[in-house]
C-alpha cells in the first residue's frame, strides 16, 4: 500500500508511531537493549529562503521508508523554528554509533543528501548525552517546544536530578505530555538542550499551569547563566515505538 506524502512526512519526522485516540497510554524511557542511553545527536539545519519544506518532502520521499526499516534508528523528531521557518532542529537517537553509520551511509540517505545540497544553507551536528529520554508508548504530538540552558557548573548535578525527575513525572502523569527529552552537550556538559512534545497547544498550557511544574521552576530558577526558548511551528510527530524500555 502506498503512503500519502503527508503520511510519509509524518513518518520521516516521527518514526514507527501508531496513533491512539487517547493519550492515556503507558510511558517509557528510551534505552538500548542493554539498558544504556542511546547515541544522541542534535542536527540544526538551515535552508536557503523558502527551501525547508522542499527538503522535508525530499526526506519523506527518499529516506523515510528506509529509516523505518532501520531497527537501530530510534528517533528523528523535528521542530521548525517559528521565528525562522528556514531553520529546523532534529533530535536524533540511535542504538549505537554503528546504527548511526548504517543510517547515514545508506543509499537512500546519500540520494537525499545529494538532492538537498542546493537547498542547504547550513548544517550543524551536536553530540550530546541523554539525561532523560521519556515518552508515551505511542501517540501523536502537534506542539513542540525546545530550550537551551547554560547551567551554573556548581548547580549542574542538582539541575540534572530535578530535570530527570520532572521529565519522568510529566510524561507519566500528564495526559497531554507526549515526550520530554533532556540532553547535555558532550563537549560542554553544562549546556542543556531539551525537546518537549505535547499533544496540542492546550496540553502545553495545562502542563505549564500545573502546580508541580511551577514547583520545578521554583526549584531550578536560580541555576541558569542563560536560558533560551525556541517555539516551533505546529507539526505532526508520530511517536516512535523503537527503543522503548518496558518495565517488567
Amino acid at each position: 500500500m502506498k503512503l500519502s506524502n503527508l503520511c510519509k512526512r509524518a513518518l520521516f519526522f516521527g518514526l514507527g508511531g501508531i496513533f491512539m485516540a487517547s493519550s492515556m497510554v503507558a510511558a517509557h524511557p528510551i534505552r538500548t537493549p542493554d539498558g544504556n542511553m542511546p547515541l544522541v545527536h542534535w542536527a540544526v539545519i538551515e535552508s536557503t529562503p523558502g527551501g525547508l519544506k522542499t527538503m522535508g518532502d525530499l526526506g519523506a520521499k527518499l529516506i523515510a521508508p528506509q529509516t523505518a526499516k532501520e531497527s537501530g534508528t530510534y528517533v528523528l523528531y523535528a521542530g521548525t523554528d517559528k521565528s525562522n521557518p528556514d531553520k529546523m532542529r532534529i533530535l536524533e537517537l540511535y542504538e549505537s554509533y554503528e546504527a548511526y553509520r548504517i543510517h547515514v551511509s545508506s543509499e537512500a540517505f546519500q540520494d537525499y543528501r545529494a538532492a538537498r545540497f542546493p537547498l542547504l544553507k547550513n548544517r550543524i551536528i551536536l553530540e550530546a548525552n541523554g539525561i532523560a529520554l521519556e515518552q508515551k508508548a505511542n501517540g501523536t504530538a502537534t506542539a513542540v517546544l525546545m530550550h537551551r540552558y547554560e547551567v551554573k557548573p556548581e548547580k549542574l548535578a542538582e539541575y540534572q536530578q530535578y530535570a530527570k525527575e520532572e521529565a519522568i513525572r510529566a510524561v507519566r502523569e500528564e495526559d497531554g505530555v507526549m515526550g520530554m527529552f533532556v540532553t547535555a552537550e558532550t563537549a560542554n556538559p553544562n549546556i542543556i538542550h531539551t525537546m518537549e512534545l505535547y499533544a496540542d497547544q492546550s496540553a502545553y498550557q495545562k502542563y505549564a499551569e500545573s502546580e508541580k511544574y511551577k514547583l520545578f521552576l521554583r526549584q531550578t530558577g536560580n541555576m541558569f547563566i542563560s536560558a533560551h526558548e525556541v517555539d516551533n511551528l505546529p507539526t505532526k510527530i508520530i511517536l516512535s515505538t523503537k527503543g522503548l524500555k518496558v518495565s517488567a
